[in-house]
């Protein structure tokens, strides 16, 4: 008996050292690997890169909650894709997803090897627009590429993108089928800006889990990312996501540097959200 006391207590201590924060959002990434695409750019890596947009993400949710993301190279067709592959709990979130880059050489990526940096690009400009309840940062954008980030996509954004899919702007996320019927995202009054609203994209199908380049002032990451420049969430992105998903604590200025240490990698399967 003594024995497996002592075992059950080896294990627990393990868990405990292993376990993600309960203070705040915790991305927790597995990479499945893949060969990167042979026209990349860059002597960064797809593992620092998709590190440092979980980070960015984090930054903006201080609350808890635990989303495990498998990512790899894959011949995908599209720059990045994101598929869900469990959700619940209450609020409904993203539990387990997976989010792939295209490795055919279709798009010609710059993998930066300082992703907390933005020395590439020599211009930074914000927007701010008024969607109904005051003025709102809806861009953070650097332009105006130089070396190995000039005439390449940023990773780095694309990888924002995709994360920003997982954090509840999904199409098969449950939490996100209102407002693909009501055909925007309505800020509640328990957020900053209550009253906006973001309106989302079409296509043949209907609406997309994108925000309306045509409604919404160029430079959003849940927009759509273009070549030659960096977008990083901005205020509009982060109240999106949380409101879909039902984060009640935001940071709106989080993500050019975020301070909290990486998340664990490699430690098994995530948890479901503890909610507050």
């Amino acid at each position: 008996m003594k024995v497996i006391r002592k075992y059950l207590l080896v294990m627990l201590a393990i868990a405990i050292l292993h376990s993600p924060a309960a203070s705040a959002l915790t991305v927790v990434t597995h990479s499945i690997g893949g060969t990167p695409p042979s026209n990349a750019a860059g002597a960064g890596s797809l593992t620092d890169i998709v590190n440092a947009a979980a980070r960015m993400w984090e930054s903006a949710y201080p609350e808890p909650s635990v989303i495990t993301l498998y990512f790899g190279w894959a011949p995908v067709g599209d720059a990045g894709t994101h598929t869900l592959i469990e959700q619940g709990g209450n609020p409904n979130r993203e539990i387990v997803g997976t989010i792939l880059f295209d490795n055919t050489g279709a798009v010609s990526f710059f993998l930066d090897p300082t992703p907390y940096a933005n020395e590439e690009y020599r211009r930074r400009t914000e927007e701010s627009q008024d969607l109904g309840a005051g003025l709102v940062n809806v861009s953070r954008l650097y332009n105006n590429p130089v070396g190995d980030a000039a005439g390449h996509t940023d990773l780095l954004s694309v990888a924002l993108h995709e994360i920003g899919h997982a954090m509840g702007m999904s199409m098969v996320n449950r939490a996100f089928y209102p407002y693909l019927r009501d055909g925007g995202i309505g800020i509640m009054a328990d957020l900053p800006f209550a009253g906006t609203l973001i309106p989302l994209a079409t296509n043949n199908a209907g609406y997309t889990s994108h925000f309306d380049p045509l409604q919404v002032n160029y430079g959003s990451v849940m927009a759509g990312i273009c070549g030659g420049e960096r977008r990083l969430p901005s205020a509009l992105d982060i109240l999106a996501n949380a409101q879909v998903s039902g984060f009640r604590f935001v940071n709106l200025n989080a993500p050019e540097f975020p301070s909290r240490p990486a998340a664990p990698q490699g430690v098994g399967r995530a948890q479901p959200p503890v909610i507050w």
